[in-house]
């Protein structure tokens, strides 16, 4: 498989408050028994891509804490933006520093750092078919799973009818439709014509231009004279500084899918995929007590049920005749709330942010 691998690992993530934050994003969470996200994120490419054909993209602010974090991994191997400008710039800075090692035909696959898989012999099948069709087809490959229940989250793929006999499980895209309002959502589920996104795309380097150049022209002007430059990584630190101070935050489903989708082809997965976004997602893949709880740290639980209790930062926490709660507990914040709330979680990290109050972010 001529395929390189770029790790999107750029920031927190506000559903998982307290224990998501600045200094300590989701992907680096404890959040499985064998590790955080971004290690098992690691752990399934390698037995597909060399050391060398595996970067991670983060902001400067996060090199530190990530290179703490996966203390093995090589800085060599870091893709590096000065300030976040959300997941586009990612998508032209990856390729950019993947052309300055590898022919431009070389497969280009997004992953994101903070999402769960099992099934994963089915996963590593899934990725080198996408690798042959992108070569084939020279078109980008995003690969959707069949939703299980309205999500607002995730983005949404409709399809519109099989590619050809000869890519079996490839389909035609027809929409993009990114985190849709609850209505919307639990619609795309009726039709039945919808997969969810998981955040994985799969392109030819050179195809990657092609898409910046039609839908992002301000980032293709920014970005394309630097491909013809052989640049040693302080240059292109350099002028990544200079071009980032110009570049409008943008991500990939807003400014090139929902736009593309004509060009698109989606391959319909089966394998177990999680974006292991709040508080509830956690406790619906969690094992369970008898009575349907996930107690984590030392909990007095006394007639409780359906709770996901969390005691992070040490102390102990006494729960009675409840049901239905996330409690999560860390040295600087606890959060209370109904698991059917657990979504709304970011509407605290706002206020903090509102409130100026970034010791607890």
């Amino acid at each position: 498989m001529d395929a390189v691998a770029t790790i999107l690992a750029g920031g927190i993530d506000v559903y998982l408050w307290p224990q998501s934050r600045q200094q300590m994003p989701k992907f680096c969470l404890p959040l499985h028994p064998d590790g955080s996200t971004l290690q098992n994120t690691l752990q399934r490419l390698r037995p597909l891509f060399a050391p060398e054909r595996i970067a991670i993209a983060t902001t400067a602010a996060l090199s530190s804490v990530l290179q703490r974090h996966i203390p093995d991994f090589p800085p060599s191997q870091l893709i590096l933006e000065p300030i976040a400008r959300n997941t586009a710039p990612c998508l032209a800075l990856s390729a950019l520093w993947w052309e300055q090692r590898y022919p431009s035909e070389t497969i280009l696959f997004l992953f994101p750092a903070d999402h769960a898989i099992a099934n994963v012999g089915e996963f590593h099948q899934s990725l080198e078919y996408a690798a042959w069709v992108a070569s084939h087809t020279r078109q980008p490959v995003v690969l959707g799973l069949p939703p299980k229940r309205p999500e607002t989250r995730f983005g949404y793929v409709q399809v519109e009818g099989p590619y050809g006999d000869e890519l079996p499980g490839v389909l035609r895209v027809r929409t993009f439709a990114e985190k849709p309002d609850f209505e919307t959502a639990r619609r795309f589920l009726e039709l039945g014509d919808f997969l969810w996104y998981t955040g994985i795309l799969a392109l030819p380097l050179a195809t990657v231009w092609e898409l910046l150049e039609r839908y992002c022209p301000d980032y293709y002007a920014l970005f394309a004279p630097l491909r013809y430059r052989t640049l040693s990584p302080e240059e292109l630190w350099a002028a990544t500084e200079s071009l980032y101070r110009q570049l409008r935050p943008l991500s990939i489903e807003h400014g090139i899918l929902e736009s593309a989708a004509s060009d698109i082809l989606a391959l319909r997965c089966s394998f177990d995929w999680s974006d292991v976004g709040t508080w509830d997602e956690l406790y619906r893949r969690a094992l369970k007590d008898p009575r349907g709880n996930v107690l984590q740290g030392d909990i007095i639980a006394i007639d409780i049920s359906c709770c996901y209790v969390n005691a992070c930062g040490g102390k102990p926490i006494a729960l009675v005749g409840v049901s239905d709660l996330i409690v999560v507990e860390t040295e600087q914040a606890i959060l209370i709330c109904p698991r059917d709330a657990s979504d709304r979680v970011a509407e605290v990290v706002q206020y903090l942010r509102r409130k100026k109050r970034y010791n607890l972010l």
